[in-house]
């Protein structure tokens, strides 16, 4: 298997559909041939901030001298931003060889009817990043959950430690209509016995939620927030001059992320690195400063310098919608041009809100996705006249540079993705 054949074989099994259950893909790490016991899995949850947080996690520790393994989801450009190790994607021969492991053993089981099914996409992926962790020897793994966590295919690792970032409403429809179930649902990752990281906001519905259920497993509870108001930053002009105050020390360090709320992510972290340590890891507290000053991740509200400039954010719900909003109200943007496509189970009309203060020229568009919600239904969400609409992504993008203005970008990580590719590839020179 190949590259090329590595993806149409995805393709194929993307359209069987998912499933959130973990019977199946339990079987199946239970009978890998090989072994994870090497690996110290640090499993991270919740509705936004569990991407970036994972990232700096990675950061710390490639920082600090480890092999650091991550495996994230959705991917923007490349599937193989899903699998690194130190922040290097997997190459494709490497991507095509792990995923030929698990079509093999797969196939395998099903034959010996240890399995009934073969695995989702998701869990393909997983596995993948398994066999390749495993065969390069990683000290860490960080696992990103892809939806949820009781049911997600992650939870099927033991880890070291789990993280739950912020909690806020999305996907309803599977994890439940307030913060409550939804929160039940992300800390269904809390194993017996195993700390738990929350980077939720103290006294809120998410944080009782969570540290209940902690307390219900005899897993070790800790709050970023421990103290309610122990992180600071100064907003210089590139970066967050910030403080962390935990319950053992002070940590300055600069936060090169666009967005106050990376502060909080980057706080999170070093909670857990905190916990990490009690467990005798050795993380010095430089590579704590260095890996969160040195960390990036694409279509987190990410500036690109062409023409009058271009803001591309990944922002996908409210809550994210609402990071992205805090950030342009903090550098005084405004009259900005806006391309604008989501996919139709997110609750677009109050994202629409927090943007619309900051928009002057509207671009409606579809992310490429069979899940899109149509341009011509979005278009009656805004209140403005000046709206316009362009299913094809170039097309849109020409038409904001005519404006003359700074463009914005956003309203899912399909398009933020399909938008990315056109800016950093064929509109370098804005034409």
């Amino acid at each position: 298997m190949n590259f090329k054949e590595a993806l149409i074989y995805l393709d194929q099994v993307r359209e069987k559909g998912t499933k959130l259950a973990l019977d199946n893909i339990q079987k199946i790490i239970d009978n890998l041939p090989l072994s994870l016991d090497n690996i110290k899995f640090i499993q991270v949850a919740g509705t936004n901030g569990k991407g970036s947080t994972s990232h700096y996690l990675s950061s710390i520790l490639k920082e600090s001298g480890f092999r650091a393994g991550m495996f994230t989801s959705p991917h923007l450009q490349d599937i193989r931003e899903r699998i690194t190790i130190n922040k290097e994607w997997i190459s494709k021969q490497d991507f095509a060889d792990s995923l030929q492991s698990v079509k093999k053993i797969s196939e395998e089981l099903l034959r010996n009817k240890i399995i009934e099914e073969t695995p989702t996409y998701f869990e393909h992926m997983l596995l993948t990043s398994l066999f390749y962790f495993s065969n390069n020897k990683v000290d860490f793994a960080i696992m990103e959950v892809g939806l949820g966590g009781r049911l997600d295919a992650t939870s099927t690792l033991s880890p070291v430690i789990s993280v739950i970032t912020n909690i806020s409403y999305d996907h309803t429809k599977t994890l439940g209509k307030n913060l409550t179930l939804i929160a039940t649902e992300k800390a269904g990752i809390i194993k017996e016995g195993v700390p738990v990281i929350c980077g939720c906001r103290t006294n809120t519905v998410a944080n009782r939620t969570i540290k209940k259920i902690a307390e219900k497993k005899s897993a070790p509870f800790y709050n970023t927030l421990d103290k309610g108001n122990n992180i600071s930053f100064v907003q210089e002009s590139e970066y967050y001059n910030s403080t962390y105050s935990s319950d053992k020390q002070e940590y300055n360090f600069r936060v090169f992320m666009n967005g106050n709320h990376q502060v909080d992510n980057a706080a999170t972290s070093i909670k857990t690195i905190e916990v990490l340590r009690t467990q005798g890891i050795d993380i010095p507290d430089n590579a704590i400063i260095s890996g969160i000053e040195k960390n990036s991740v694409p279509g987190r509200i990410e500036t690109f310098n062409i023409k009058r400039g271009i803001i591309l954010d990944g922002g996908h719900n409210e809550e994210s919608i609402k990071a992205l909003s805090g950030y342009l109200k903090e550098r005084q943007k405004k009259d900005l041009t806006l391309i604008f496509g989501v996919l139709r189970d997110k609750k677009y009309k109050k994202m629409i809100k927090y943007l619309e203060p900051f928009v002057k020229n509207i671009i409606i568009t579809e992310p490429i996705s069979p899940r899109a919600l149509p341009a011509e239904k979005l278009e009656k969400a805004f209140s403005e006249n000046s709206t316009s609409v362009q299913k094809n992504l170039r097309s849109a993008l020409e038409e904001a540079f005519k404006f003359n203005k700074e463009i914005l970008i956003t309203g899912s990580l399909y398009l933020a993705g399909e938008m990315r590719a056109l800016v950093t590839g064929g509109f370098k020179d804005g034409s």
